[in-house]
């Protein structure tokens, strides 16, 4: 709530110690009070791992908020069959009383409000101290990253950079603030933290590298996206060409690669929630196991209701079928050329299950998808969040512990393209390179150009779907709307095998509204006189 965001004190005690894979597998302290945390070195390390574990609930219980904003709702890339805020996805029967709109609002808040505390208590010890300084910079990443995804959904944001204390809550004036002063803030935050921050994660207690903290490629690909919104195509061009110019960070030889493991802590990956088995490796605990994540169930089709196929690893494990590639993405592969085509999705299923095997089937052979069977149990589906590492012992199982992309050089790359292409022309010989280095990738012929804007958008989806980067590209670039009355989800023509035609969203979808998110209710009932978003 912004009226009175006042976090409790054993929330933040709770928080501070988790952590992320070797950063959160972390023992567990005691005796730690509030005027330690914001008044020793020690202490502020430990309020920003708390920071940490609350940036990365976004994933944990069921995840809404992320799979929401990341696996392309809304877009023209995705199939919505049903489940998972389902509101969302069809666009219809939702409003500003949604509890989504305001959980994400609320979590970005809590977020800011803790950095503030952060940052305000390290201006007051020694910045000298590296330990300090550490914190002071993840805190300042935190806060212009929170603001950055809050302008993204919401464009109306109230801004404040002072810790909330009892005598400054009362009598507080909230007022959306302008956009240059929104974007001056999240500059100033990422630009200080850059300065710090290190390109590789420091080493921990235990010698090994403590995956799952920033790091200055991974500021400066959030300050490339900050200046693309701002079309200020110079500066996200030296932030991305700096990322390449790093030798720690270089392409895998392939997408999928990125995504194949538990641990994905690759040169391309700049950034990924971390999750482990270990207390505090991920949600919560039950009989002494870690819940994780529920991503992969989401977009695994729920296969094993289909006689003659049951749960295995080879096809992800459990799955629920709610959410898919739709054929407009499908169709921009080359199937004889792109290996992305074959290799960041599954197209077929084999039967596996000797004991319920159809009359005149036997084991290995394809299972054909009927329209009753086809949208919840055998439509194609991404691979990104696909499991077999982690769920090794229980196919089973309903959660993962795989680690979650969240940054990698593929966006980096096509943003350098873009922004070449923007500043100096389809025919921009940096702009083609750069276009290429994830369609050659590939396995496409060398690409020599002209190029053009829908180019630049079929290589982001074929490169980037499922990873967040659709929506808030088409709003930047005003095409949202436009992109989903073409293209949002499937009809029966579009892709025969359907029972119905799958295109809520694009039948939905009002320019006026659905280019932004509401103003949470909750808020504006604490917030006298701020005002709803246009169109709601």
């Amino acid at each position: 709530m912004m009226k009175n965001i006042v976090f409790l004190l054993l929330s933040i005690l709770l928080l501070i110690n988790l952590s992320c894979s070797d950063m959160l597998d972390v023992e567990s302290k005691t005796a730690i009070t509030s005027s330690y945390l914001f008044s020793t070195p020690d202490g502020l390390t430990r309020a920003v791992t708390g920071l940490y574990v609350k940036d990365r609930s976004i994933t944990t219980d069921d995840a809404t908020g992320f799979i929401v904003v990341n696996m392309d709702y809304s877009t023209d890339l995705m199939v919505f069959r049903g489940g998972t805020e389902a509101s969302l996805a069809r666009l219809d029967n939702h409003n500003p009383s949604t509890g989504l709109f305001a959980s994400y609002w609320n979590m970005y808040y809590q977020i800011i409000g803790k950095a503030n505390e952060v940052i305000a208590a390290a201006e007051t010890m020694d910045m000298e101290n590296e330990v300090v300084k550490m914190a002071w910079a993840e805190a300042k990443m935190f806060r212009g990253r929170s603001y950055f995804e809050l302008y993204k959904r919401f464009e109306r944001v109230y801004l404040n950079t002072d810790p909330t204390t009892i005598d400054n809550i009362e009598g507080r004036t909230f007022a959306a603030a302008e956009k240059n002063e929104i974007f001056t803030l999240i500059k100033s935050d990422l630009d200080d933290a850059m300065e710090i921050i290190p390109s590789v994660p420091k080493k921990g207690q235990t010698g090994n590298p403590e995956y799952g903290r920033w790091t200055k490629p991974s500021v400066k690909h959030v300050r490339a996206q900050v200046a693309m919104w701002e079309e200020d195509w110079d500066t996200a061009i030296k932030q991305c060409e700096d990322i390449f110019g790093d030798p720690n960070y270089e392409l895998l030889g392939s997408a999928i690669e990125a995504f194949q493991g538990a641990d994905l802590n690759s040169k391309e990956v700049l950034y990924s929630y971390q999750f482990s088995p270990n207390p505090g490796g991920g949600n919560s605990v039950s009989g002494g196991v870690v819940a994780g994540h529920r991503l992969s169930l989401n977009v695994t089709p729920n296969y094993k209701k289909v006689s003659g196929l049951a749960n295995n690893l080879e096809y992800g494990g459990y799955g629920w079928g709610r959410i898919y590639p739709n054929t407009y993405l499908l169709g921009l592969y080359d199937q004889a050329k792109d290996k992305r085509y074959h290799e960041l999705f599954r197209h077929k299923y084999y039967y596996n299950n000797a004991e319920l095997l159809p009359a005149g089937k036997k084991i290995g052979d394809e299972v054909i998808p009927t329209k009753s069977n086809y949208i919840e149990c055998l439509h194609p589906s991404s691979l990104k969040y696909f499991d077999r590492w982690t769920n090794a012992d229980n196919p089973d199982r309903t959660s993962s512990l795989k680690d979650v992309v969240l940054y990698r050089l593929g966006e980096t790359y096509l943003m350098a393209a873009e922004a070449y292409f923007h500043r100096d022309g389809g025919s921009s010989p940096k702009a083609i390179e750069y276009y290429n280095k994830t369609w050659e990738r590939a396995g496409n012929d060398h690409f020599s150009g002209p190029l053009t804007l829908d180019i630049l958008l079929e290589e982001y989806a074929r490169e980037c779907h499922f990873e967040g980067v659709r929506w808030p590209l088409l709003k930047r670039l005003g095409l949202l709307a436009e992109r989903v009355a073409l293209h949002a989800g499937d009809t029966k023509a579009e892709d025969p095998k359907l029972n119905a035609d799958y295109i809520h969203a694009r039948k939905n979808f009002r320019p006026e509204r659905d280019v932004r998110w509401p103003i949470p209710q909750t808020e504006l009932d604490l917030m006298p006189g701020y005002g709803q978003n246009p169109g709601w």
